[in-house]
């Protein structure tokens, strides 16, 4: 069983959490990013097929 000592403070498991939130919108991010690349490339290649 853990002592008062052995256990972290409160403020880390908000910071954890915080962490965990970053974390997650981060790959959101990411995710949409190579989305909104993806679509950019296919109309753009889509245009140049078009006018050539």
């Amino acid at each position: 069983m853990l002592s008062t000592q052995d256990r972290p403070p409160a403020f880390s498991r908000s910071t954890g959490r915080w962490r965990r939130y970053g974390r997650l919108a981060a790959a959101n991010f990411v995710r949409g990013a190579s989305y909104a690349c993806g679509s950019a490339a296919i109309g753009l290649m889509t245009w140049w097929v078009q006018t050539h």
